[in-house]
């Protein structure tokens, strides 16, 4: 429960709700005000609820939309209706503690441009505040309009107009240059300074969202570089067909990884929005730009339009018409995937298994160059078996619910023995399919030596071996790529793979 809370809801006389409680009667110490989104909070509530919203009932966009025609305070009022996010994942604790401890001996007001509904569970949840000034369906509480919010309620409750503010936006300006004591929540001292204009900055708290050099990093740490190297399966046709001496091929199969990998840079952007509740709980995801709040959700989402549209441009250019309607397929895939099918039960990694062996086709359909049988029947299994990977290991270190279900899937925690036992078969039929090529007639046009692919059968065979190994002994992070990326034996097992292919002659 809030402490003493009044709860203003700024209309008439900026905000006007009857205070639940009456403040100390006569002149008080400076009261305390404090912003919510980007201040108490590492992140802003009109996206969370957004985000919120879009993952739990979609169908409310649409009337939200609507109500966006008649003014940010409408929207805010329209979505705060139907989703209000949960904040106890991204409180800024520096901030608050020092409002704890100051809350200790004076008036402490939470004022912020967010929905009064929004304002007040976090006010409830936190229990510090003696009231709340927000928005209203009709009126946006931010800059002037806060300011004038705020004097309305001193005086209303017989305190000194005087008071110190907390906040972070250039938009706080008037409160800052009103108030006693400017308070600044920013990355750092000189971008407080920045924020605060004229104003003299009399206490800086650290700020979680990045700007300069460490903002870009962060954008691209959204884009998750890494898995980049998942793309480089587009060049797969052209390398197993032999015909890397065409330059024309080399540049179609570059330029489709360059557009996949911009367009899967703009999905794991949406699929990072759309879980942030459930990456914020998750032990290692917690530390993503968008779950950990150092690069603000709309802009991230900014950013991935930007990367789709360069991608799905790009192609559609440079590459076949076919290319970019592949693109638009994965596009479809992987937003089914995370609005629906991550939670379905084995269907989550089946289609998991399928977006690898569809960057495969990519690659033959931006080169022209057919697919063998062989290589399929090799990818179902084998990528089906990193994905079970995938799954065990998350299975394995989260913590169920009550009922054993694990967040946002469809596995309980005794499916993981299960998971483990289908992800191991599969892996090892991957290097059967593997063994029966090097044996087939087909092989034999294509190397002078085929005998030397058996030692890809027994490098592949030790590389899934161990991998599954590691997971039962929770050594494996969730995510097999980023593991073989930071693995020695990985990049060993890959040059081993190469030597062996070398050694077979290619014709």
């Amino acid at each position: 429960m809030m402490k003493r809370l009044d709860l203003i809801d700024a209309e008439a006389s900026a905000e006007s709700i009857v205070p639940r409680a009456t403040a100390p009667s006569g002149p008080a110490d400076r009261a305390l005000i404090v912003d919510l989104d980007g201040t108490l909070i590492h992140g802003d509530t009109l996206a969370e609820s957004a985000v919120g919203l879009m993952r739990t009932a979609p169908e409310g966009l649409l009337p939200a939309a609507g109500a966006a025609l008649k003014g940010r305070a409408a929207l805010k009022r329209a979505l705060a209706e139907r989703y209000v996010p949960q904040i106890g994942t991204i409180l800024n604790h520096e901030v608050l503690d020092f409002v704890r401890a100051e809350a200790e001996h004076r008036h402490v007001v939470l004022a912020t441009a967010a929905d009064a509904a929004v304002a007040r569970a976090v006010a409830d949840e936190l229990g510090v505040f003696d009231a709340v000034i927000a928005s209203t369906g009709s009126l946006n509480l931010k800059g002037r309009n806060k300011l004038e919010a705020v004097r309305a309620h001193l005086a209303a409750q017989g305190l000194s107009p005087e008071f110190d503010y907390i906040g972070d936006s250039p938009a706080d300006r008037p409160m800052w240059q009103a108030a006693g004591r400017a308070l600044v929540v920013a990355p750092s001292p000189a971008a407080a300074r920045r924020l605060a204009g004229d104003v003299p900055v009399a206490h800086h708290f650290e700020a979680r969202a990045r700007t300069g050099a460490e903002g870009a990093r962060a954008y691209l740490r959204a884009m998750r570089p890494h898995q980049w190297v998942k793309n480089s399966l587009v060049f797969l046709p052209l390398v197993l067909s032999h015909q890397l001496g065409d330059p024309a091929l080399i540049a179609a199969a570059v330029l489709a990884f360059c557009a996949f990998s911009l367009v899967a840079s703009a999905t794991y952007i949406w699929n990072d929005t759309l879980d942030l509740a459930q990456d914020r709980r998750h032990p290692t995801k917690r530390a993503r730009p968008l779950a950990s709040g150092s690069i603000p959700v709309f802009r991230a989402v900014a950013l991935s339009f930007g990367l789709l549209g360069l991608g799905l441009g790009g192609s559609l250019l440079l590459l076949p018409l076919w290319s970019t309607a592949m693109l638009c397929g994965y596009v479809a895939v992987t937003l089914t995937y995370s609005f629906v099918l991550k939670r379905k039960l084995l269907v989550d990694v089946i289609t998991l298994a399928s977006l690898y062996g569809y960057r495969i086709v990519v690659g033959a359909v931006a080169t022209g160059i057919m697919v063998s049988d062989w290589l399929i029947a090799f990818c179902v299994f084998f990528f089906f078996g990193l994905a079970l990977v995938k799954r065990y290991a998350e299975i394995d270190t989260k913590t169920p619910s009550a009922d054993g279900r694990i967040s946002g899937r469809g596995y309980y925690a005794e499916d993981g023995e299960m998971v483990g036992a289908i992800g191991v078969g599969s892996s090892l039929v991957s290097v059967l399919v593997l063994a029966l090529y090097a044996t087939s007639p087909d092989v034999s046009t294509l190397y002078a030596s085929p005998i030397a692919l058996w030692g890809v059968c027994l490098v592949v065979l030790y590389w899934v071996a161990r991998v599954w190994m590691l997971a039962r002994r929770r050594q494996m992070a969730d995510d097999p790529v980023v593991f073989a990326l930071r693995d020695r034996i990985s990049w060993g097992c890959a040059a081993a793979t190469a030597a062996c292919v070398l050694l077979a002659g290619p014709l």
